[in-house]
């Protein structure tokens, strides 16, 4: 295996860290860790003390935001030489094969830059949903052609789910100045300028339950993307003006929910209806009651062609 970092992200995630760590940890090829605690203000960090393991170092920082979270983890696995690094959230955690499974999707296709396995989302103790793919149907790992189209339905990248180039080539970094879709933002950029690939086989959990999730933060206190500065690449990229729409749609629903009928009409009259499944243009005419009503009783708008995305 290629010297791999492992980076976790920690911000007040007293709940569920230890079994993040352990999860990497727990792998079987080896890898060193590093945990930024991006300025907790719960117990998260005095869970680390059980810990003692000389391949885990531990970084505290006043509280910055994910984005920047993350690129300190890019710098430091550049700085010191680590071939990849691979970002696994404190809600979430791996199955033992993760990084065996980047090995194998390494091997066979060593000038990629990006390499992801595929992953299973928790909804409760007893309910979890192994996650699909816009026509997808390899069982082996295969470049991601055309990567947009691919990720309609759901993102191929997610933020505990890939593994990235940090030695020979130029590493992606985030986009600091966002609070919420810097995830979308950072695949965007990817699919623009790297070779992705992609792996089927399930060797993480997004755990949903999770307390403090991002999207669980109202839209009004959010900074999202812009979607409109990658309108001058949609020519080149096949599927990418449908990601932008699919993505705007999202935000429009997330602010009617939250009752800001003008910054919903902002993202909903850029987009080309076209795009949308009849389900979809549905909950565009719908009323915040009868939203708000549909998500109560479906508790996942994603079980009716919807979901709100984090960048997840």
């Amino acid at each position: 295996m290629k010297k791999i970092l492992t980076v976790i992200p920690l911000f007040n995630k007293e709940e569920t860290i230890t079994r993040a760590v352990e999860s990497a940890l727990g792998q079987t090829v080896d890898c060193n860790i590093l945990i930024i605690d991006d300025g907790s203000t719960d117990s998260s960090h005095s869970k680390l003390s059980s810990i003692k393991d000389k391949r885990v170092e531990v970084l505290s920082q006043s509280n910055h935001g994910v984005g920047y979270t993350r690129n300190v983890g890019i710098h430091h696995a550049v700085e010191n030489e680590y071939d990849y690094v691979a970002f696994l959230d404190a809600d979430d955690y791996w199955m033992p094969d993760h990084l065996s499974e980047f090995q194998k999707s390494i091997e066979l296709f060593p000038k990629a830059d990006i390499f992801a396995n595929n992953y299973r989302q928790k909804f409760s103790e007893k309910k979890y949903s192994k996650t699909k793919f816009s026509n997808w149907k390899h069982d082996q790992p295969e470049m991601v052609k055309p990567f947009f189209k691919k990720n309609f339905l759901n993102s191929i990248l997610t933020s505990s789910s890939f593994c990235m180039k940090t030695k020979g080539s130029e590493p992606v970094f985030y986009d600091e100045s966002l609070t919420h879709t810097e995830d979308t933002d950072f695949l965007i950029r990817a699919g623009l300028s790297k070779k992705v690939v992609f792996n089927s086989n399930v060797t993480v959990v997004i755990d949903q339950t999770a307390a403090n999730r991002s999207a669980r933060i109202d839209l009004n206190n959010r900074v999202v993307m812009d979607f409109d500065k990658y309108e001058e690449k949609i020519e080149q990229h096949k599927g990418l003006k449908k990601f932008l729409d699919i993505n705007r749609y999202s935000i429009a629903i997330g602010y009617r929910l939250e009752n800001d009928i003008k910054n919903a009409a902002m993202y909903q009259h850029k987009i080309d209806t076209n795009n949308l499944t009849k389900k979809q243009k549905n909950l565009l005419d719908m009323s915040r009651r009868q939203l708000k009503a549909l998500k109560r009783t479906q508790k996942i708008l994603g079980n009716l062609g919807f979901r709100l995305r984090s960048g997840r």
